[in-house]
Formats: C-alpha cells, structure tokens, sequence
C-alpha cells in the first residue's frame, strides 16, 4: 500500500500545478454550464406537465409526460460528454508524465474534447458509460450526499436508509457494478492511445488482468477509501474550527444558527475537493497499471501534443483562467441569488423572516430585512403598498396609525411625506428615526442576500400594483429569488399572464375547496394551525409548494417539520432553524467549546 502511494504521489506530483489548474477550471466551468442545462431542462420539462414544483406525489406524472424523456436523455448525455472529456484530458496528462512530459493544462482540455469526439466517431459508446460508472463508484459517498439534498429522492433514500435488507441489497448492487467495471479497468487508455474499438479494448483489458484480478480492485478501492476517511477528518476539523469561530466572533444567540450554516458549506467544499482527489488518484494508478502491464513497451504516443499548434502555452493558460473565472462566477451566483431548480429541487425547508425580521426590528423597514439577513433566515416576506404618487413602499397595514402614529392611509400620502414618517420609535427607541423605504430600495439591498416574497396588498382590480412589482422584479432580474404573493388571485394571474416565470403564492386564511389545483398559483401561503398531512400530500401533487405562517412555537415549529412544509414563516428564524436542523453532536460541539473559551 506504501509503494502505491509512493508511485501515484510521483506521477501526479510531476505535473501537479497544471493538473490543479485543469481540474479545478475545468469542473467550475463544466458544473456551471451543466447547472444552467438542468436549470432549463427541470424548468422546461415541470412547465410541459403542468407543475411548478417537483415533489415525491408528481414526480412519477412528470416523468410520463412526453416531453421529460428527451430531456432526460439530453441532459444524460451532455453529463456523459462533461465526464468523457475530463477523463480523456487526465488520460493525456498521465500518459505524457509516463513519458517526462509536462502537459500544459489548456492542452489536457482540448486533448480531452478531441478523445470525447474521437470516442463518438468510432461508436465507442459503451465507454461513455463505464466513464460513468467509474466516476459515481469513485465518489459513491459524495453522490449520496447529493442526492439526500434533492426532492423527492431524499424521501426515498430516507425510508430504505433504516431498513437493513435495503441496505445489504444496495451493498450487492454496488458489488455488481464493480464485478461489471473492473474487465473494461484499462478501456480508456487502450480506446484513447492505442485508437482501439470499444469491443477489442475490452478485450486487452481482460487480457492485461489475467492473474491481477485480487489487486487490482484493492488499488482502486484502498485509496478511495483513505480519501474518504480523509475527507471525513478534514470536515470535523473545519467543523470544530467553525464553532471556535462562532463561540468566539458570532453573536451569542446566533451561534448555533451560524454554526449549522456553516457545517453545510463546509460538507460541499469538502465533498468537492475530495471528488476531485478521487479522480486524480484513480486515472494516475490506472496509468501506471496500463503501461507496467503492457506486454511490451509501447511507442511514444504523440497524442498529447495535437493542441501544441493551436494555443500556446500562455493564451492557453489565460483561457484556462477565464473559464475558471467565469464557472465561479456562475456557481457563486447560483449559490447566493438561488437557481430555478434549487427552488424547486433542492429538498430543504427554508426559513422566512416575517416582515423582515419583525422580533428583533421594526417590521417592514431596511433594519428588519437588514437583520434577516444577519440572522440567515432564506426568505424575507415584506409587505408592498402603493403612495399616492405611484410609488411602491413596504407597510402592512392600510393606515399609519399603529407604526407612525399619524391617522392617514398610505395610498393617501406622497412618498416624501411617507419618509419623512418615523415609523421605527415604536418598535423601541434604539430605531428611533428608521423610514419607509421603497420595493425598489429594498431589492436592490436583497439581490444576492435573501429571496423576498413579495406580499401585495389589494387595492382595487383597478390598480396597476401588480404590473409595478412585475416590472421591478424582472428590472433586477430576480424572477428566481422572489415570490409574488396576495389574497386576490387575479392579482397573481395577471401576474403570471405577464411573466410565466415570476413564482405566485396565493394567501389563505383556510383550508377550503381546492385552490391548489389553480394554474397560476405556485404556492399556497396559509396558517400553520390548518396545514395537515392530507393538506401538504395534496399541495404537493398538485406540484405546489406549501409556506406556513406565522409559525414562533417550538412544539409548531417541529409539527411542520415532520409535515415536510416547504416554507417556515417566522418572527424567529434564528429558533427556526435551530429546531429545523438541530444536529446534537454539532450543538454538543458548540456547548463544550463555549464552555472552554468563555
């Protein structure tokens, strides 16, 4: 085991930097266009069957619709063609350091498109899905953790978890795969060098492992293996640094809060940087396997230089650069401004500050939206009026009376003598001087740091309120990070009718009648005490999301987690997600450390 780490250590220490550079630029430029792909491929194919979300009771209706096939299919194959691409470049690189060759990372990538294309040409099809194979067997545990982030599979993963005859069955699946996987071990070297047909590839591979079988799959397995085990270390340390943090620079009622945030984050760097090893290890061993179980030497293949005359060494790297810059960029702004499928996919309750966060600021104002964001609520729900100049301001009740004092309406005042209001001195004196602030002001501040949903008060089918809030969302083009709500549904369908895009959420005191069986209705806002089991199974077939307010109860806050409602409106987020996703062994964690360092 010593020497076979000895060995792989060498070949990828030899061309260490521009194997970093490759791999790195490469999976943030690939995840960012895949992510846009699955994006327009869920968005597309739930619109086709009628839904707006995607939930354990429809997803068996979405998969017949006519069009989610072909989608499927596109988005496999697009997966695939990401996957051929990377193995075909670590493929060039290893097979030039057999040889003292350094390739330039810009060459590994066009290397490996050229091998992708090659692989297609010839009908090697079948090597597109050992690549396949390969990867998710390589990062078998990494897959799994996806998959219990994303509806409805979670659900599914979750039920055969605690049963042991799934367990074991699982067990043997994954030993079928390998048993299936290990005669095409040395495919890739022999259909991409050695120019081979999927068929006779497999073939030599077979022959090259004749009595080599037994150590073989302990060289594949051990060192994933050991990335794993390393993984998991290297994430309780960042665990435990994390709570060190908390305890000693985070607010105290925030700690645990930020600590739960930060564990998360934590597990999909990780997850990341450890798939990313696994790959690294995994191509370096099987070279050196190809070329020492070669029946003889081979020639030096010049395979690896056919990007020479095309790039040089430093525009390939300032590609390379700019294709790392840009993936980032677009993962980050998936992360922070949120995507159509993680709305709709990513299997998580998430957390509304009600009216911003309405207990530890005066509601509807910059300072309470200001502390939602501090108290990492997902959502803020505001409420939007119109002044009498056309304005749209954020204010829940009709009149002023309660939160400025002053015995007029809203829709009666100008927006300069609405700021001019003090409209936070009753809240506590500390806000003393706080103002009305605009829609515009507002998302503006929230673009990239909260989602808003947009509650939209009546105000007559006379007024152009919904067109206004219409226009502003698509002006700062957050369709994907805001939700239009209200009591008047042909407030949300005109909405809708406007732009399909803009996620509506239809208001409701009580649970009568069928509302969620409404086309332009995305959500269905209602209180917490009328939400049941039966209510959110329904809601959920129907494709529809399920917002629960006003939900400030320890004993309502874990009744609507074993719900699964998709949505938490709350005065308290910070207590929100504290009985959401409370981990004792991470609160023990935080408790002990506090106790240490306090």
């Amino acid at each position: 085991m010593k020497a076979l780490l000895i060995e792989t250590g060498q070949i990828i220490w030899f061309n260490i930097k521009n194997l970093l550079l490759f791999l790195i630029g490469y999976r943030l430029t690939a995840a960012a266009v895949y992510l846009q792909l699955l994006n327009a491929g869920i968005r597309f194919s739930l619109g086709r069957a009628g839904y707006s979300y995607l939930t354990l009771e429809n997803a068996w209706k979405v998969l017949a619709s006519p069009w989610t096939v072909p989608v499927l299919f596109v988005l496999s194959a697009a997966g695939l063609l990401f996957l051929m691409v990377e193995a075909g470049g670590l493929v060039a690189a290893y097979s030039g350091a057999m040889y003292s060759l350094k390739v330039p990372a810009f060459q590994m990538f066009i290397q490996g498109v050229r091998s992708a294309i090659q692989q297609l040409e010839r009908g090697n099809f079948r090597l597109f899905f050992v690549v396949l194979a390969d990867f998710l067997l390589m990062n078998l545990l990494y897959v799994y953790r996806t998959l219990t982030h994303v509806k409805p599979l979670n659900f599914v993963i979750e039920e055969m978890s605690g049963r042991p005859f799934i367990l074991a069955g699982a067990a043997v699946v994954v030993i079928i795969c390998v048993a299936a996987v290990i005669p095409a071990y040395f495919v890739f070297h022999l259909c991409m060098i050695e120019q081979k047909f999927y068929r006779d590839g497999k073939r030599s591979s077979v022959e090259l492992l004749k009595g080599r079988w037994l150590g073989t799959v302990a060289r594949v397995v051990c060192p994933q293996l050991l990335i794993m085990a390393s993984a998991s270390a290297f994430y309780l340390l960042l665990v435990a640094a994390s709570a060190v943090f908390a305890v000693l620079f985070v607010r105290r009622d925030l700690e645990f809060a930020f600590l739960i945030r930060a564990a998360d984050w934590m597990e999909w760097i990780v997850m990341g940087l450890a798939g990313m090893a696994a790959s690294l290890l995994f191509f370096a061993d099987l070279t050196i396997q190809y070329y020492q179980y070669g029946k003889s030497k081979l020639e030096k293949q010049h395979f690896f230089y056919t990007a020479t005359a095309v790039v040089s060494r430093r525009n390939g790297l300032a590609a390379l650069a700019v294709f790392g810059l840009i993936g980032g960029m677009g993962l980050t702004d998936a992360a922070v401004n949120g995507t159509f499928l993680s709305n709709s996919v990513v299997a998580q309750t998430e957390i509304t500050a009600h009216r911003g966060s309405s207990a530890s600021a005066p509601e509807n104002t910059m300072a309470a939206v200001a502390a939602a964001v501090e108290e990492m609520a997902d959502w803020a729900e505001i409420d939007v009026q119109e002044s009498a100049d056309g304005v749209l301001v954020l204010c829940h009740d009709g009149d002023l009376q309660r939160v400025a004092g002053v015995k007029r309406d809203v829709k009666d005042m100008t927006y300069e003598e609405l700021g001019a209001l003090d409209v936070g001195s009753w809240f506590s004196e500390d806000f003393a001087g706080e103002r009305m602030p605009s829609l515009e002001a507002v998302m503006e501040y929230a673009k990239g740091r909260l989602k808003l949903n947009i509650e939209i008060k009546y105000s007559g089918m006379g007024s152009m309120l919904p067109e206004k809030v219409q226009e502003l969302v698509e002006l700062y083009e957050m369709e994907d990070q805001c939700i239009v709500s209200c009591t008047n549904i042909n407030y949300l369908r005109r909405i809708k009718r406007a732009n399909p895009r803009i996620k509506t959420g239809y208001i409701i005191p009580a649970a009568f009648g069928n509302y969620y069986m409404d086309e332009d209705v995305d959500v269905i806002s209602i209180r917490s005490g009328f939400i049941t089991e039966k209510l959110v199974t329904a809601a959920h077939e129907a494709g529809k999301s399920i917002h629960a307010w006003t939900v400030n109860e320890k004993k309502e806050l874990e009744r609507m987690r074993v719900l699964t409602v998709d949505n938490i409106i709350t005065d308290n987020p910070v207590l929100a997600r504290e009985i959401l996703y409370r981990k004792e062994a991470t609160e023990g964690l935080l408790e002990y450390l506090a106790m240490i360092l306090r």
